[in-house]
């Protein structure tokens, strides 16, 4: 097993080889990958006030031409906005803005209170409209915010690049989420703890598709007057959830639907994430979730 890792997208990015690969031909992969990466940041970031997202949050009201990849995730994001009505909500920018998640996690400035004082209304269908024409028009008071499904998609596209380099054996990952492709066995996906421990507390195994991690207990931090808060918005509150899960993993054919699964558990908590998983699973939605609890308790499902 072959490994490299750099830094993108405010996470640690590996990619495990299972093919036989020269030193010189793994370096060669690397640098294309981190090229693409780098290449996505520059379409889908927030952080980024030079970015495609950064510019269509500044021009809501108006019809802005956008790169095809970005008309595909916002059209894909709108789509699971409606599927999840409304759990699932991409146009939440401006509430992380003003929680104080206006910039990349490590550079977060915690020593200021934020506005908690929500003036949100949650919307009732998706606020953008599209033209075919790779248009978009968000209506005003609305800041999109893609996230993690624009993390699974970034993976998805670099990995569908490396089948095209020739790689059949590999997993690629980025924070949470995980790609595998496998002309063998599964490969065995271990789910980080969130309660502190060096152990897993599960794993999932995967031959072709994706693992996808939502959680509570890593982009957290405390406000000068003591108030605990994260980087998951409720979508009706405008505030971070609360919950009573702190961990979900969902496995899926794709990485942003295993994305979207994820987020709407934990939001949804333990007693309606539950079956909104299995339900998922028995429609052929997803394979398999595994769901940790804030109470210690791990719910897996295979």
């Amino acid at each position: 097993m072959q490994s490299t890792a750099f830094r993108a997208m405010g996470t640690d990015v590996e990619l495990f080889v299972d093919d036989w690969l020269t030193g010189p031909e793994l370096s060669s992969l690397a640098c294309q990958l981190e090229a693409s990466i780098r290449r996505y940041e520059r379409i889908f970031s927030r952080f980024d006030p030079a970015s495609h997202l950064s510019r269509l949050n500044r021009q809501a009201g108006w019809w802005v031409t956008v790169p095809a990849e970005l008309y595909e995730v916002l059209k894909l994001a709108a789509h699971w906005f409606e599927q999840t009505r409304g759990y699932f909500d991409p146009f939440i920018g401006e509430d992380m803005r003003r929680i104080g998640y206006s910039v990349s996690f490590d550079r977060l400035d915690v020593t200021v209170e934020p506005v908690l004082a929500s003036r949100r209304v949650p919307p009732v269908i998706p606020p953008i409209e599209f033209r075919p024409d790779c248009t978009v028009r968000l209506q005003p008071g609305y800041e999109v915010d893609l996230g993690g499904i624009a993390k699974g998609f970034i993976v998805a596209r670099c990995a569908e690049e490396l089948r095209a380099q020739g790689l059949r054996n590999f997993a690629l990952s980025a924070g949470g989420d995980v790609l595998v492709t496998s002309d063998a066995e599964p490969w065995p996906v271990r789910v980080a703890n969130p309660f502190g421990g060096a152990e897993p507390v599960g794993t999932l195994y995967v031959k072709q598709g994706g693992v996808a991690t939502s959680g509570t207990y890593k982009r957290r931090w405390q406000t000068p007057t003591g108030r605990v808060m994260h980087h998951l918005i409720d979508p009706f509150t405008g505030l971070p959830a609360d919950t009573d899960v702190v961990s979900v993993s969902v496995c899926a054919d794709e990485l942003t639907t295993a994305e979207v699964l994820a987020k709407v558990a934990l939001l949804l908590g333990a007693e309606r994430g539950t079956p909104y998983l299995c339900a998922a699973r028995e429609a052929g939605i997803c394979s398999s979730f595994l769901l940790a609890t804030t109470k210690g308790a791990v719910i897996p499902c295979n």
